[in-house]
């Protein structure tokens, strides 16, 4: 029980320094690289790749450990390249222990292979900034979406994701810890682990989510994401409820609804 507490405190704790972090951010995100430096893309999916890589060796041949490049690619989760530390121009370090890691990405040659630097730890989040080829973290760089990089139609198509992700961890914490009930918050999936620590936050893609547990028998629920910044970080806003089905529309910046039609994507 104990330990348990600790979780929640320690996740809350996060939870909070993330929002705080977000807040300070206009957007909540910052996108994409300059063509010139289009490789930063492929970096950046790079360090998505090398999370996702550490959380499942952690789960599998780490025995609850964080890995080296080395353990990674011996365990065949990322290339050869990757763990070399050499790839898309870019110098990849990674540090294990045995509940933490952290990674960093920066340009081999400042300004010819790359602009910013990269950051991610054993939390998932990524930060970046340009800081001169220096390392990356998170108190000198930006949060970085690596699901949307490219300005409001990929923030829009990640956001219907994010609503489908919602929707289903909602499914499932009614099956589970909420005992037939759903979450009345998004930090409550995100205890539960069912959404991650950005979304738990309420601001992911360029987008604000806001969501409410109607009680009764079996009770429902319903979810909005409205744009941060109408026009410029999404056009349509979002709405989906215990039916599954998303809808969306251009309400100028304001919420959608169970009115609205059903997104195409």
């Amino acid at each position: 029980m104990f330990q348990s507490q600790k979780l929640i405190v320690a996740t809350l704790l996060s939870t909070i320094f993330l929002c705080v972090l977000f807040i300070s951010n206009t957007h909540g995100q910052q996108q994409g690289p300059p063509p010139k430096y289009f490789d930063e893309r492929f970096v950046i999916k790079s360090m998505s790749h090398i999370s996702a890589a550490q959380a499942t060796y952690r789960s599998t041949s780490g025995n609850g450990n964080f890995g080296s490049f080395a353990q990674l690619h011996a365990a065949g989760l990322i290339d050869a390249a990757l763990g070399s530390g050499q790839k898309f121009g870019y110098s990849f370090v990674v540090k294990p222990a045995a509940n933490t890691f952290a990674a960093w990405a920066t340009p081999a040659t400042y300004r010819k292979t790359g602009l910013r630097s990269y950051y991610i730890d054993q939390r998932g989040v990524l930060f970046g900034a340009d800081l001169g080829g220096s390392p990356a973290s998170e108190l000198n760089a930006h949060y970085i979406d690596t699901c949307a990089l490219w300005g409001i139609n990929d923030n829009e198509r990640c956001t219907i994701g994010a609503m489908r992700t919602l929707h289903t961890a909602q499914m499932t914490y009614a099956a589970t810890a909420g005992n037939g009930q759903y979450a009345k918050t998004l930090q409550h999936l995100q205890i539960a682990g069912l959404i991650d620590q950005v979304l738990g936050v309420g601001l992911k893609h360029g987008y604000q989510y806001q969501m409410e547990a109607l009680p009764g028998a079996p009770g429902s629920f319903r979810v909005w994401a409205t744009p941060i910044n109408y026009a410029e970080t999404g056009i349509r806003s979002f709405f989906v409820d215990a039916t599954g089905v998303v809808r969306g529309a251009n309400r100028n910046g304001d919420p959608a609804g169970p009115g609205d039609p059903p997104v195409q994507q």
